[in-house]
């Protein structure tokens, strides 16, 4: 048949016809139902294509995860920040606690304590010496202008809750720090699918997930990693209770 003169006319049947017919063929869609190839029969051109589209919408993280022993290590990984990340914010929480009533608890010790004519408050410590909030000793003309009630309280523990609230807040900045430099690029990391993670940089994760927690986060968490070297652990700050 020659179609060359129905070019000009889009809307010839058979110029339609054969259009649809050879774009069956190829594979090609047209956005109307097929009308000559049989249901399910595709070229081979078209049954690649097929596939090429199949695999663009799977990421690079499914196409490793069927892998055992890749899956296995990259659940790990996952399982282990998790927990790391549930164990962050439990102990973010009971630091915020911990602040807010130490902070209290040293409002009222200075509530209750003496102070010199210029309003410096003077705590008495154990061996009777009279001592400013930074620890100087008072001297005896001023020591004796001070009114005592008996109800203020010793320098010992006011030092011991300035230290705790010290040990406190810098426990909060390494948790803070550990979320937000370790675990933050670790989810980035695990999260990207795209470009997942090699076996060998999940090792990595693993290991900087361990090694760089803090003691208060080790706490919290359901597993117990391996301590890290002393070289490379992160440091220990105890947190001094309240008391005399």
């Amino acid at each position: 048949m020659d179609f060359e003169r129905d070019d000009k006319d889009l809307n010839n049947p058979r110029k339609v016809d054969f259009d649809d017919l050879q774009n069956e063929v190829a594979g090609r869609q047209t956005g109307r139902q097929a009308r000559f190839m049989p249901a399910g029969e595709a070229s081979p051109e078209a049954e690649r294509k097929k596939r090429e589209a199949e695999r663009a919408f799977r990421t690079q993280l499914e196409l490793l995860l069927p892998d055992p022993a890749y899956r296995e290590k990259y659940n790990s990984v996952m399982d282990a920040l998790q927990q790391a990340e549930q164990a962050i914010q439990a102990v973010l929480d009971d630091l915020t606690r911990m602040i807010r009533e130490t902070e209290q608890t040293i409002q009222d010790m200075e509530d209750n304590a003496a102070k010199l004519p210029d309003g410096t408050l003077v705590f008495r410590d154990a061996n009777g010496l009279v001592r400013r909030a930074d620890g100087s000793v008072v001297e005896d003309h001023l020591a004796e202008t001070i009114i005592w009630t008996g109800n203020e309280p010793g320098y010992e523990d006011y030092r011991s809750a300035q230290d705790r609230i010290d040990a406190l807040k810098a426990s909060q900045k390494e948790t803070q720090r550990y979320r937000d430099n370790t675990l933050g690029p670790a989810r980035d990391r695990m999260s990207d699918e795209d470009n997942p993670p090699s076996s060998d940089e999940l090792d990595g994760i693993l290991g900087t997930i361990r090694q760089e927690m803090p003691k208060a986060v080790k706490e919290h968490t359901t597993e117990n990693p391996e301590p890290a070297p002393a070289a490379e652990r992160t440091t220990d700050i105890s947190l001094p209770s309240l008391g005399g």
